[in-house]
């Protein structure tokens, strides 16, 4: 079973590391990384993302592979 946490931006994930995340309908991976322009993390999904922005993920859950 997947543990999905509520994305809260206030009380974000780790900044570098990859995470999978929903918008509630889709699920893809995006990174969570401080970027130079600002030191803020964010997050980074890929172009082709069946997500359509990064203000859309609602939720994400780390990922734990064996």
């Amino acid at each position: 079973m997947i543990d999905w946490k509520k994305y809260d931006p206030e009380n974000p994930p780790e900044h570098g590391k990859i995470y999978l995340v929903t918008d509630g309908k889709n699920v893809d991976v995006a990174g969570f990384h401080k970027f130079y322009k600002d030191d803020v993390p964010e997050w980074y999904l890929l172009n082709v993302s069946a997500i359509d922005g990064v203000n859309d993920i609602t939720h994400y859950a780390e990922i734990n592979l064996p």
